[in-house]
């Protein structure tokens, strides 16, 4: 009788594969996507001292003109660099693979991953290096796992005034990186106001009722610190440093925004600003493949946002 192990003859399954894919990215939501038709533009600033709120004398005698008032007008640019990464895939790979591996989707869906990802940590590297970035560095007993000291609603609270006077808006979103996440949702002061919403749970939707704003995002994105060829080291791209700030629901004419992400939608061969061009290299038998994406990410104004470094230990 022949052994079990003759009988079968090990195979890639054809449902079932393995892929480590990064968690959601924020980028997109904290500086949202503005379509534009030409790589480098300007765009213009109205009344940026703010003249529209100074109190002018209206009172206008028989006869006399009225006092006159204006506003001054300036402008700044964009210029959406390429941003572009390609693979190869040789045709003794696309002979001799299984079913689950579809190397023109993975290659590209690799691809596009890893240049989301590079965006993600140049959005928060320009937040939390930045010399423009209002915010303070916390430590000790201010940070928010000091569970008995600190105290993470009225920090945010105070806050939105900071940011109201800078700009005269009300700041409408939260970003809080995983790790910060964890221990605000656990903060006494945010489960005592919290216990009796829903599940009692300080979920996404208990701290948006709590810190009474339109959008919390938990930013979760990581990134391979190690060298390559050695064992991954994976750290979380926005560490330990939380923000408030204020985001329009969407781009438009005259409207304050922390910063956009200024898209080349007419860039050649693109869809949407996305290029995905396949070819032959005859001398090397094989396939190339290059994803590419026109995009400056562009902060707006500075006074939308507050940042807290170190907001946890």
């Amino acid at each position: 009788m022949p052994e079990v192990s003759q009988v079968h003859i090990d195979a890639a399954l054809t449902n079932v594969c393995v892929a480590y894919s990064n968690p959601n990215f924020v980028a997109e939501q904290i500086a949202p996507p503005v379509a534009v038709r030409k790589q480098s533009d300007r765009y213009f600033i109205y009344d940026a001292a703010r003249e529209r709120f100074r109190s002018s004398d209206d009172k206008r005698a028989p006869g006399a003109e009225a006092n006159e008032v204006d506003f001054a007008l300036s402008n700044d640019n964009y210029y959406c660099e390429d941003h572009a990464l390609e693979s190869v895939i040789p045709d003794e790979e696309r002979e001799n693979a299984d079913p689950p591996i579809q190397p023109e989707i993975d290659r590209t869906e690799f691809l596009m991953e890893k240049i989301i990802l590079n965006k993600e940590i140049a959005l928060a590297t320009r937040i939390r290096t930045g010399s423009d970035i209002p915010g303070e560095t916390l430590s000790g007993t201010s940070q928010w796992s000091d569970y008995t000291n600190s105290d993470p609603v009225a920090e945010v609270e105070a806050h939105k005034a900071t940011i109201q006077e800078a700009v005269q808006v009300v700041p409408n979103t939260l970003v809080l990186p995983y790790e910060v996440y964890a221990k605000v949702r656990l903060h006494p002061k945010v489960t005592s106001r919290t216990q009796y919403l829903d599940l009692g749970i300080a979920d996404v939707s208990a701290l948006k009722k709590l810190f009474d704003v339109d959008s919390v995002l938990i930013a979760r994105a990581l990134k391979n610190v190690a060298a390559p060829g050695q064992t991954a080291d994976l750290d979380y791209v926005w560490g330990k440093d939380a923000f408030l700030c204020y985001m329009p629901s969407r781009p438009a004419p005259k409207r304050v925004a922390f910063a956009y992400s200024f898209v080349w939608t007419m860039a050649p061969g693109s869809v949407a600003g996305h290029v995905v061009e396949v070819w032959r290299e005859n001398r090397r038998k094989a396939d190339m493949i290059r994803v590419q994406r026109y995009y400056d990410q562009k902060v707006i104004a500075p006074g939308a946002i507050y940042l807290w470094k170190n907001a946890v230990a």
